[in-house]
């Protein structure tokens, strides 16, 4: 546990000294800034039986609408929600079926930009990488379950900005949302389930205008 304390130290202190040798200055005053947007794209749902179905059946379609502030060059949060279509197998040597179901959740994401850590602020950059994490509330739809279900999701991923003009931005993220074990009501094997997600979509920001240092 020590030596897990000092990596991250280490990974930290390399992160501000390259923060801090960042050279040449930016077109731009950085002026914070709300936006909003939505996103789309395929699920997977990795649960109990995963060994025995593996890849193959387990697809959904996920799609979510946010709102966000930019507080500065680095750090953001927004607000999302999410919809999702999932299918579990089921568990075959258990006699348990192949189920689909709808889910929707409410989540808070804080996100660091890693181009404005190691680079100037720069809104003529094409391209913007930043890293997320989140956590919210979930609910899944009775549907051939027992009961409804209301839980926690923890969520954590990257994603890729493409700047089409100065207030639009084409992106694309990968995620993974971890659930409690009880979300499809059955307890075997690992203590959670898993539902990875690669989406895109457009992000639109409110900037006012543009401001030369």
């Amino acid at each position: 546990m020590k030596r897990f304390f000092i990596i991250i130290l280490f990974f930290i202190s390399v992160i501000t000294v390259n923060a801090q040798r960042k050279s040449g200055i930016s077109a731009f005053n950085f002026i914070p800034d709300f936006y909003i947007g939505g996103n789309f794209g395929p699920n997977a749902f990795f649960a109990d039986g995963f060994s025995e179905y593996g890849f193959k059946g387990c697809y959904g379609l996920s799609e979510s609408v946010f709102m966000g502030y930019n507080l500065s060059e680095i750090i953001g949060v927004r607000a999302l929600a999410s919809f999702s279509n999932l299918t579990w197998p089921g568990v075959h040597s258990q006699n348990i079926i192949e189920k689909k179901f709808s889910t929707m959740a409410m989540s808070v994401e804080a996100i660091y930009n890693f181009s404005n850590t190691f680079d100037i602020y720069n809104l003529n950059r094409p391209l913007d990488f930043s890293i997320f994490a989140g956590i919210g509330f979930i609910s899944r739809e009775k549907s051939t379950f027992n009961n409804e279900y209301l839980g926690y999701v923890l969520k954590g991923g990257l994603q890729l900005d493409y700047r089409i003009n100065f207030k639009l931005d084409l992106s694309a993220q990968a995620n993974i949302n971890v659930l409690d074990e009880d979300f499809n009501e059955k307890v075997v094997g690992i203590p959670f389930d898993l539902v990875p997600e690669f989406k895109v979509g457009l992000t639109y920001h409110m900037r006012t205008n543009r401001r030369f240092r």
